[in-house]
Parts: C-alpha cells; structure tokens; sequence
C-alpha cells in the first residue's frame, strides 16, 4: 500500500508539473472521472452523462473556491487537490492495480473488467472503450507516436478518433484489425471458438497476425467471424444489435449454443449445464436489451426446440 500511494503522488506530482505524458494523463482523468461515478457508464444516456459530469465539476468546485491565499494556484493544482480530497489516497490506489511502471517497457498500461462489470475507457488519443465482462486492453508507453497499437482479450467496443497518421490497430489472439476513424466491436474469448469483428461505421482492414498480404476489407454492417481452428474468415451481414451488451444486454451473433449459455450463465451468476453432444451444431443469433435470466434462456433454446429443469439453483438444459 505504501508503495502504491507513492506512486500515485508521484503521478499527481508530474500532472501538477505539466510534465505528464499522454498515458499518465489519460490515467488520471479515468481515475478523476471514477470519484462520483460508482454507477456503470454504460447504463446512462447523453443527458445522464452529462449531469454526472456536472456534479462532478460542482464537487471540485466546492473544494477548490478561491481564496485569498489560493488566487495565484494553477487550475491543474486545484483540480488535483480537489480530487484527493473527494476520493481519499486509499481509495484511489485503484488507479495502480492494472498499472505498470516505466519498469516494466514491456507491458504498459493494462485496464480490465472484472466478472460483473462493464468498464468504460478513454484512450490517450481520445478514443472511446468500453470492456464487456471478463475483458482487458493493453498499450504500450509509445502508444500514439507511429500508430495506435493495443491487445484486447474478451469483448471490446471501439468508437476510433480518426486520425489518418496514426492507424488505429487491435491485436485479438490471431487476428489483426486496422482503422483510422471508425466504430466498432471485437469479440475474441479465450475459449470460444471464434473471433469476430463487427463494423458499425468506417472502414477496417482484418489480418492474419502472420500474413499481412492476406486481408478482409470490412464495410459498416457487416460481421467477420475468423475460425481458430482452421484459420479462415467468413463475413455476413449484421442481424443483430452487436452492442447490446454496452447497456447491460446480450448479443449472440450466430455463437454456438454451448457458447451463448456459458456466456448467459457469467452474465447472470447462473449454474447451467446441457448435454454437449445434443447441442453440438446448434447456433444462436439474436439480441436482448436488458431482462430477466428467464426470458433470454427461453428465447435461445425455443428455435432450438428445448427446454430447461431448474433444481436447487441448477439450471439442466433438455
């Protein structure tokens, strides 16, 4: 713990300075905007955006009204020492827990969602984020000089700031994605079957990780799924609203069945077991806003034409 607060001074010492660079600034902000927002971002609109954003301005603003000893302190001092008054050194060494110091050149910044949360992100370039459950991005310290560079592990959605001398590019496991300005959504779990990618607005370009020669030029409302296990790409068109998931829905965009209840039962807090040989082949595409465990689970298995038992909190798929 001693060790994290010294490193979060150190950090407020370096904003103070002006001397903070892209990725310690944007740090910052994402720990300042976290101080009256326990709430998920995801859930709220424009306008809720914007009254939580107000009543954080008012919060700093209680804090930091000048004073006749106070009327020479650079706004950046002000703010931050609003910031530890409202939030306490304690609680804000949440800021360290994903963070790497110039130590480790390696692996930079990591932000992750634990398994009941959705996290929403802004990137130094001023790019929008948002984790889905069980989902982390990494960047490194040069992210933004040559290109934007960053790996993904679960489900992310991007809104890119466009930029047309730095692409944007997402590494998922096996596949590379390629952006300048543009909106959206990768799935890439790690133990499902399939990644995909799928464009709301843009352009992007989706590579093997080991061919950059062999490309899958993506247009706005359409899905690649890239098969792990044999290596190839297969678009389609969206049929589904792909970012339900962002206001605390669901999205199966034609997953295996066995995949769409694993994901049902995380999302959930469910115990759910099925005979895997019966649903082998069987796919799902559909799309929920949010509601109740009952209805997702029956909507899914009725094309199917199966039923569920419910047992001391143990869900068996028939």
């Amino acid at each position: 713990m001693a060790q994290q607060k010294k490193r979060l001074n150190r950090l407020l010492g370096r904003i103070m300075q002006q001397k903070a660079g892209p990725g310690e600034q944007s740090l910052f902000w994402q720990w300042l905007w976290r101080l009256d927002v326990r709430k998920q971002a995801t859930e709220w609109t424009p306008e809720e955006k914007e009254k939580v954003r107000e009543r954080l301005r008012s919060a700093v603003l209680r804090k930091t009204h000048p004073t006749p000893d106070a009327i020479g302190i650079r706004p950046w001092k002000r703010l931050i020492t609003a910031a530890a008054m409202i939030a306490g050194v304690a609680w804000a060494c949440w800021l360290w827990r994903d963070y790497s110091t110039s130590q480790d050149k390696n692996r930079g910044f990591v932000f992750s969602s634990d398994a009941h949360s959705i996290q929403q992100l802004l990137l130094p370039d001023s790019t929008e984020v948002i984790l889905n459950y069980n989902s982390s991005i990494q960047y490194g310290k040069v992210y933004n000089e040559k290109d934007r560079r960053v790996s993904v592990s679960g489900e992310v959605w991007f809104k890119v700031h466009k930029d047309n001398l730095r692409p944007f590019i997402v590494l998922a496991d096996n596949i590379e994605v390629r952006a300048l300005g543009t909106a959206f959504n990768v799935e890439a779990r790690a133990k499902e079957s399939q990644i995909r990618v799928a464009l709301l607005e843009g352009k992007v370009a989706v590579y093997p990780t080991d061919s950059v020669t062999q490309k899958t030029l993506l247009s706005p409302g359409h899905l690649l799924r890239y098969e792990r296990a044999t290596k190839s790409f297969v678009t389609t068109a969206i049929t589904t609203n792909v970012t339900a998931w962002t206001t605390g829905g669901l999205s199966f965009n034609g997953i295996p069945l066995t995949e769409a209840l694993d994901r049902l039962a995380a999302h959930y807090r469910l115990h759910i077991v099925y005979p895997s040989g019966k649903l082998a082949g069987k796919t799902v595409t559909s799309s929920f806003e949010k509601t109740s465990w009952q209805n997702a689970l029956c909507n899914i298995l009725f094309v199917h034409d199966l039923n569920y038992t419910i047992k001391d909190s143990l869900i068996t798929i028939q």
